[in-house]
């Protein structure tokens, strides 16, 4: 979450004030793009990935690892990374700089090819550009059962 701390940060630093609410107009496009993204991420549709994605766009794994757009759309269309299940289970969105910018956060959940069922908690960063809003940035990470041991040496 140091990541996110840096860009709410730099938010702030830019003079982008929280704003209230999401207001009535920019909730429900906000939430159909979220949905169009974990499709997308699903399917692996690459264009609409390619055209939900800012060109600055970053993508921080539970592990850490920072993946460009770039290398993010590689992965999934060389099928290096390929999910059976993604969605999101709770979605929260707040707006910022008069609802140019909005950071939403919340739970999904997962399972890669092979894999084990992951759930998560994410943060991704959206701007409305000239020809609509872009994701620029994503986080997630994972959720543990108290009980259970870490294996992050």
């Amino acid at each position: 979450m140091k990541t996110l701390a840096c860009v709410l940060l730099a938010l702030q630093l830019a003079g982008l004030a929280p704003g209230a609410a999401a207001s009535g107009a920019i909730e429900p496009t906000l939430l159909a793009l979220e949905k169009q993204r974990s499709d997308a991420i699903l399917r692996a549709d690459i264009p609409t990935l390619r055209n939900l994605m800012d060109r600055y766009y970053r993508h921080v794994e539970s592990r850490g690892r920072v993946r460009s757009k770039t290398e993010l759309l590689t992965a999934l269309e060389r099928q290096d990374v390929r999910f059976v299940s993604y969605e999101n289970e709770s979605t929260e969105i707040q707006l910022l700089d008069g609802g140019k910018v909005a950071v939403i956060a919340g739970v999904f959940r997962s399972r890669q090819e092979g894999g084990k069922p992951f759930r998560g908690r994410y943060v991704r960063v959206w701007v409305r550009e000239a020809d609509g809003w872009k994701n620029t940035f994503h986080q997630g990470t994972e959720i543990r059962p108290a009980n259970e041991p870490c294996n992050c040496k």
